[in-house]
């Protein structure tokens, strides 16, 4: 018994110690600004109605808005409409009254506009819901006034819904469209110019809410969530996805002609590492390409949202995949199902035809049968995208809001020559999330999440659809957030705060906007400061750490601290069968929660000149703490009990008195009323017998005995 008790308490400190070791600590906003307190521009469009903005194209000095049956063109300065560039499109009456006569409101039953697509300087392609009913215009402009030249069936292009998840990406004079082609959104589908996926094919596409697409190379990738198919012997479960089509692709041969030869999907693995992963699996939106400098190293990484399902745990997290990544996983191995009850297993090389099914060709209506039928049966790879960091680079827990946009203020440079790439998340109650990744120049193994600043942009419970970060020349840089019926304009940064008004807490921020300026005493925008050359040496900052020396501090060595940081945390390989090495870890158990780094004020019944600072254990202290508590609670617990069962021992046991009259009313042979003045033998629980050795109770004893007949068995 004592030695499972103890072999239970060491399991038990063992799971606490990995637990601690492979979950990062969900990081807390250094700054929180208010829904009254922010300032910034606006533009509400028409405010009778909801109007469902949707970013169409970003230029250097304006945006496309597409809302209800208009376009707005809208100044990046000051957030003010181009009214002389307004773009109004109704649909017409006929299309009104089918809606209507298919039971749709009056604001479903308008034209949302979707899609747009600039095929050269005067001359654009725009689709729209029309009504439930998708249709695409091509205008052009003459002499300043939107001439349209011909109308296009929008079936494939755009969604019926204007709340429906699609994308679409305008390449090389050709729209690539991920959307439904039905009604009721029952067909999912990538299209592009008489060319689509198949039809109610669950290998190719199984359910999927499309986020983004964006050309790459000659590719053009597609992002999106869907039911995953490998899963379905299991229950179900939805996996996020990375598609691939090659932009030549002019279909297959024969019946193929209208089908892709080129289409490919991976997923995605989003996940916090150890034994037993915790996975993001649903994505949201994702980021452009983003070019820098990690670690030492160039790479290009797209950057996107991932959140866990509505009825589970309540968590985001923004997870990097390189783009050298997504590549080479499409030409790895792929994956099938040989029958319909055997598991999902890597295809074997031998198996897979030439030339490569998905390779992009001159002319893919040259390919063999076997390659198309190959593709369109497989078109699943077998391994998945693995994060570019070994933990997500935001991973945030909680049942109050969920991660729904990101964009990123690429490489941007602290005052110490590292870049960071700034992060700016939206979420589905209106916030804008500030954050970034303080390891990201020096390590890939691990990931070092920071929140700056937490800001209630919208009102609480609207959703932010689409963030923009805009640079213009002369002007401050500003982030541009979108939702349904309103668009802002917000500053990047928030160096001013009153949170940050003293050398430690702006410090603290390890914002690379913002920075102490001792000549001042004030917390202050970076750029503003840069043209001076003597400024750096009156400028304090620290993006990994949080503390300067100039502020009473004395900062540690960067280089030495990395080299004893956390050993490499490997992500789980999807579809290797891998699984992560154990590791320790330090663990950082902060005392003054009002101040996470330390405090120069003593408190007033602290003495002067003291300074408390973050208490360090390391997991090997930690544990030998709890098995040394566990060791001595079970010693206390045996000799407890011990003693306690020698007390007990030592006394008699009592007989209640009611079990004592039952059991007289059984012995006792008195002659009193309503007892039977009859003994029983307890024993042999059957009735004594008389002197003559009858039983007393028997019958037989006044009559004569019977003749029996013996009966053999």
């Amino acid at each position: 018994m004592d030695a499972t008790i103890w072999t239970l308490a060491l399991a038990l400190v063992t799971l606490m110690v990995q637990n601690v070791a492979a979950w990062p600590q969900d990081p807390a906003p250094r700054l929180h600004i208010k829904y009254r307190d922010v300032i910034g521009q606006r533009f509400l469009g028409n405010e009778s109605h909801v109007e469902h903005f949707k970013l169409l194209e970003r230029a250097a000095t304006f945006i496309l808005i597409g809302a209800r049956n208009v376009i707005y063109n809208i100044s990046l300065h000051d957030l003010t409409e181009i009214i002389d560039q307004r773009l109004e499109w109704s649909s017409i009456q006929p299309h009104l009254q089918l809606c209507s006569v298919k039971g749709r409101s009056d604001d479903e039953c308008q034209n949302y506009i979707r899609i747009f697509g600039r095929q050269g300087p005067d001359r654009f392609l725009t689709c729209g819901t029309n009504a439930y009913k998708p249709l695409c215009k091509q205008f052009s402009i003459k002499n300043g006034v939107y001439v349209s030249e011909k109308d296009m069936d929008g079936l494939g292009l755009c969604p019926y819904n204007p709340q429906h998840n699609s994308t679409a990406v305008f390449v090389g004079g050709q729209l690539y469209a991920a959307t439904v082609a039905d009604y009721f959104g029952g067909e999912p589908l990538i299209h592009r110019e008489r060319i689509r996926t198949e039809r109610s094919d669950l290998n190719q596409l199984n359910g999927p809410n499309f986020v983004s697409s964006f050309a790459y190379g000659d590719y053009v990738f597609f992002f999106y969530r869907e039911t995953a198919v490998e899963y379905m012997n299991c229950g179900k479960a939805i996996y996020s996805r990375v598609g691939r089509v090659c932009q030549h692709d002019k279909g297959g041969p024969h019946t193929f002609s209208d089908r892709w030869t080129s289409f490919l999907k991976a997923r995605l693995n989003c996940s916090i590492p150890g034994d037993y992963p915790f996975y993001f699996n649903e994505i949201q939106s994702t980021s452009e390409v983003i070019k820098g400098i990690y670690a030492g190293e160039h790479a290009q990484l797209v950057y996107g949202v991932f959140t866990t399902p509505v009825n589970s745990i309540g968590g985001s997290a923004i997870c990097a995949f390189p783009m050298t990544s997504i590549l080479e996983v499409f030409q790895g191995a792929f994956k099938e199902q040989e029958t319909i009850n055997s598991n999902w297993l890597r295809v074997l090389p031998e198996k897979v035809p030439e030339p490569r099914p998905g390779a992009c060709v001159n002319d893919s209506r040259t390919l063999p049968d076997v390659t198309v039928n190959f593709v369109k049966a497989h078109p699943l790879m077998d391994d998945a995208v693995q994060s570019f960091f070994a933990l997500p680079v935001i991973s945030k827990i909680t049942y109050n809001y969920r991660f729904t946009k990101v964009t990123v203020d690429p490489q941007v440079k602290a005052l110490d020559g590292k870049t960071y790439d700034v992060l700016y998340i939206g979420t589905d109650d209106g916030r804008v999330l500030k954050a970034l990744n303080t390891r990201a120049p020096y390590s890939r193994s691990n990931a070092g999440q920071n929140i700056i600043s937490d800001v209630q942009v919208l009102k609480h419970g609207e959703a932010v659809k689409d963030l923009q970060v805009v640079h213009l020349a002369g002007e401050a840089s500003k982030l541009v957030v979108i939702a349904d019926s309103e668009i802002r304009a917000v500053p990047l940064h928030h160096c001013d705060s009153p949170t940050a008004n003293t050398c430690s807490a702006c410090v603290a921020l390890q914002d690379p906007h913002c920075a102490w300026d001792a000549t001042t005493n004030l917390c202050v925008a970076v750029p503003t400061k840069l043209h001076d050359n003597d400024a750096e040496k009156t400028l304090f900052q620290d993006i990994v750490y949080g503390k300067h020396k100039g502020c009473g501090y004395e900062p540690a060595n960067i280089a030495s601290e990395m080299a004893k940081s956390v050993p490499p945390v490997v992500p789980p390989r999807i579809g290797r069968g891998e699984l992560p090495d154990e590791r320790d870890n330090e663990i950082v158990i902060e005392l003054d929660r009002d101040n996470q780094y330390s405090r120069t004020q003593p408190r007033a019944n602290e003495p002067q000149g003291v300074a408390v600072t973050p208490v360090v254990y390391s997991a090997q202290t930690l544990t030998g703490a709890l098995v040394g508590t566990c060791f001595f609670s079970l010693i206390a617990g045996f000799a407890s009990g011990f003693w306690f069962s020698q007390r007990l021992r030592s006394a008699p046991y009592p007989d209640p008195s009611e079990q004592r009259q039952q059991l007289n009313r059984l012995t006792e042979t008195t002659d009193s009323p309503g007892y039977n003045n009859k003994s029983i033998n307890l024993v042999l629980n059957v009735p004594p017998k008389n002197p003559n050795g009858k039983n007393a109770n028997s019958s037989a004893e006044n009559k004569p005995m019977q003749k029996v007949k013996k009966t053999y068995i």
